[in-house]
């Protein structure tokens, strides 16, 4: 049994891992999965406060540089990536998006400056793999992102001392995979696992999502190097480093 902090990222809250978070929780495991603070100015460090510490925090998207900012101030036995950005001290969310540049994406915004995804943004990015009555009761919750998450650089002057787990998503298509294995292959992970997800395997398939994060979190879990999970198969090299 293990305490599991969820973290969500950009646009949603801790309603996206209701399903995860269940089965975690029949599994044995105690599971936090709170909303982070979204008033427009909202800074990263603002996020951080708003966490509580857990033995294993999950970050998605956006959330991993927060995953990375809280693991600095309170260590987890193990931290992990779901398909988010996976910063070194100093990055933010736009250094790393330069790491393996993508169409440009001009998000409307609200009347106090926060970012706004549209419906059909959510669907053809986020969504594309999951359920259209899933999708019908997640779209109405997307709420309103404001930028100090996205913009503030992780902080100095050097990693968290933590063995990290890093879940790719193969037909994500809000984090490209090429950009995965590209903050990868600069900021190494103990272990990385493949997967045929898409951006949102906590609505696409929350049994398996919750299944992996399990086995993860096992004492004995999985050997370090690259993993196949969720049916697909991983062809990049074993990787495995701390290094600031």
């Amino acid at each position: 049994m293990s305490d599991i902090l969820l973290i969500h990222g950009a646009w949603h809250g801790g309603w996206c891992w209701q399903a995860t978070a269940e089965a975690l929780r029949s599994a044995g495991h105690r599971v936090a999965c709170p909303d982070l603070p979204d008033d427009p100015g909202t800074t990263l460090a603002d996020c951080v406060t708003a966490l509580p510490a857990a033995a294993i925090i999950l970050g998605h998207s956006m959330s991993g540089i927060l995953a990375e900012a809280l693991a600095q101030q309170r260590p987890p036995r193990l931290l992990i990536h779901l398909c988010s950005y996976l910063p070194l001290p100093g990055d933010s969310l736009a250094r790393l998006d330069r790491l393996h540049p993508g169409p440009a994406r001009a998000w409307p915004r609200d009347d106090e400056g926060r970012l706004v995804m549209s419906a059909d943004a959510a669907c053809d990015m986020l969504y594309q793999d999951v359920p259209e009555k899933i999708v019908a009761r997640a779209l109405p919750r997307l709420r309103p992102q404001p930028l100090g998450p996205m913009r503030d650089p992780l902080p100095g002057p050097a990693r968290a001392d933590v063995t990290r787990h890093y879940l790719l998503c193969e037909h994500d298509r809000a984090i490209a995979p090429a950009l995965q294995r590209a903050m990868l292959d600069r900021a190494p992970v103990d272990q990385a696992h493949a997967t045929d997800w898409g951006h949102s395997p906590f609505l696409s398939d929350p049994q398996g999502l919750a299944r992996l994060i399990d086995r993860i979190a096992a004492p004995q879990g999985p050997a370090c190097g690259w993993t196949s999970a969720a049916r697909h198969s991983a062809s990049s090299p074993a990787r495995r480093s701390r290094s600031s």
